[in-house]
């Protein structure tokens, strides 16, 4: 057990794409092997251009509809974990301004996203994960459309770079690995520009096992593997992958520039992005 295991519950919003439904499924798995409760957050604007004399039926309409959405959630999060402490809420409100307060007293933020299939396409975690990323104090997790499977045996992928956020997502992937019975796979991240160097690889694997020092000690039953700098190509067969939120070579590098479009398109496991620094 480490910082990242709290008494914050879980927390996973949830909307009508089928994203989401395996965003609950991920959200239902880290909060059983956490030990934390699970919340279920929907959040839902008013229609634009409704007359005042429709508020009262629109009103009830939304809601009976909000709540048949989290009631769906929660049977598909109870089915997979039975005894798991569920808490659904229908918030009325901007779900971006929601999904923000919310995660200040979360253990971990998942959203479900759609994954694009052309790489010249816009940024495709949605506008609410576009405003969410790098913003947070909690670890936020993209589940993609779809996903591989979740319990599958593949390693936690973890993307390293040397920076304060890396060590935190370091410290994530090891304790995920361990409650998952996985193993981990560190890439280093931001070598781009000297790709041709015939050292780079041989840099590559001393700077991996500089940042990794310690970790498996802590963590014994958790078997680590260093991999060359190809992490689009090792996150495809991942259970999970795992990087920082706030480095040149953390998520905003990776989401924003080129290596980061083409990680997003060719990754097809839940996506962890972990802060700094996260609630205790």
């Amino acid at each position: 057990m480490n910082g990242f295991e709290t008494r914050r519950p879980g927390i996973v919003g949830i909307d009508r794409s089928e994203a989401s439904r395996w965003a609950v499924r991920w959200a239902a798995d880290e909060a059983a092997w956490r030990g934390l409760p699970l919340h279920l957050l929907h959040a839902q604007e008013w229609p634009t251009g409704e007359p005042a004399e429709d508020s009262g039926r629109w009103a009830i309409g939304l809601r009976a509809a909000g709540d048949a959405l989290l009631d769906t959630a929660r049977l598909l999060a109870a089915e997979r974990h039975r005894g798991l402490a569920i808490t659904p809420r229908l918030a009325e409100c901007r779900p971006v301004r929601v999904l923000r307060e919310a995660a200040d007293e979360a253990a971990q933020l998942v959203l479900g996203i759609r994954r694009l299939t052309e790489a010249r396409s816009a940024l495709p975690i949605g506008s609410k994960g576009a405003s969410l990323v790098g913003h947070l104090h909690c670890p936020i997790t993209l589940v993609p459309e779809p996903p591989e499977d979740l319990s599958g045996p593949g390693a936690v992928v973890l993307g390293v770079d040397g920076s304060e956020s890396s060590r935190a997502a370091i410290a994530f992937a090891f304790e995920e690995a361990a409650l998952a019975g996985a193993d981990v796979q560190a890439v280093e991240v931001g070598r781009r520009a000297e790709a041709d160097r015939p050292s780079l690889i041989e840099e590559s694997m001393m700077d991996l096992s500089e940042s990794l020092a310690g970790w498996q000690e802590k963590y014994p039953g958790v078997r680590v593997r260093r991999e060359a700098p190809m992490l689009a190509a090792v996150a495809t067969r991942a259970r999970c992958l795992v990087i920082g939120s706030r480095s040149l070579g953390g998520v905003r590098g990776l989401l924003f520039g080129s290596t980061g479009r083409a990680l997003v398109h060719r990754c097809t496991v839940p996506m962890v992005i972990v802060p700094n620094s996260t609630p205790a």
